[in-house]
């Protein structure tokens, strides 16, 4: 009997003091709602003063909403865990109460035999010998070992499926615990993203800001543009005559007139200096 009872002692404190941790968390999570909901209120008055541009001022309004409904799904929270997972783990202590008392009853019925067995050998050793006492004494140790043998079984059925029944709570309150979690992670998220969304600048499209690539690929097609409107538009009749005879003969090494080397570049930036 005694693995019996220390299983069923290991199962009640494990389970008290899961509960008592689970506890804690959600009031931790109230606590945390609590102060979110102040830190909204007062980002909310700070944005009163705001007047003069409507866009942020309903922007920051937006995002304190946001925030204070995440306090809302976190508060959802807290009463899932004390009202779900915690009484779930608690509602062990009971089970493990009933166990007890199966052990118990058991320990009696062995005891009880045990003191029958006792009475039978006294009789037995009597003198002078009394086959009606000793008669009476078997039938009660008779009665009281099959009692305990019975008892033995039914603590064995009952404790396999006692194991059984811990490990299927086990993974469902388990399970709860992390849908519940998950849940409102999910849901601050999405609050978040949208708060989030309330603080991104307007981009405007007639002025986009330093560094898109928008603007950037824009800038460098003009200036390539600007670039060949000065190489197409410079006359080489103005070049002195030493550098026209360099210039055709780097176009016949190059084979084809119309592909432009690193050379090139080099020479029309050089002939766009030379002109400046």
């Amino acid at each position: 009997m005694v693995p019996y009872t220390k299983r069923i002692e290991e199962t009640e404190n494990h389970f008290t003091a899961m509960g008592h941790w689970v506890e804690k968390y959600a009031a931790m999570m109230e606590k945390l709602a609590q102060k979110g909901e102040k830190l909204s209120s007062t980002i909310g008055v700070c944005t009163s003063d705001l007047d003069s541009n409507p866009t942020v001022k309903n922007n920051l309004s937006n995002y304190t909403m946001h925030l204070s409904t995440v306090q809302q799904h976190r508060k959802v929270l807290k009463d899932t865990l004390q009202e779900r997972i915690s009484s779930d783990i608690f509602a062990y202590e009971g089970k493990c109460q009933e166990m007890r008392k199966i052990v118990k009853a058991c320990e009696d019925a062995v005891r009880k035999k045990n003191h029958r067995l006792t009475r039978l050998e006294k009789v037995k050793n009597r003198s002078p010998v009394d086959p009606r006492r000793i008669n009476d004494a078997n039938i009660k140790f008779e009665q009281a070992r099959c009692q305990a043998e019975r008892s033995r079984e039914d603590i064995k059925v009952e404790m396999k499926h006692f194991e059984e029944q811990k490990r299927e709570d086990m993974n469902r309150i388990l399970g709860d615990f992390l849908l519940a979690e998950m849940r409102f992670h999910a849901q601050a998220l999405q609050e978040y993203t949208a708060a989030f969304r309330c603080l991104l600048p307007d981009v405007d499209e007639k002025d986009p800001p330093r560094g898109s690539t928008r603007g950037s690929s824009r800038g460098h097609s003009r200036g390539k543009s600007e670039r060949k409107v000065v190489f197409s538009g410079f006359d080489e009749t103005q070049l002195p005559e030493s550098e026209r005879d360099h210039r055709a003969v780097r176009s016949e090494s190059n084979g084809s007139a119309g592909k432009l080397s690193l050379g090139d570049l080099y020479s029309e930036t050089d002939l766009v200096n030379y002109w400046d």
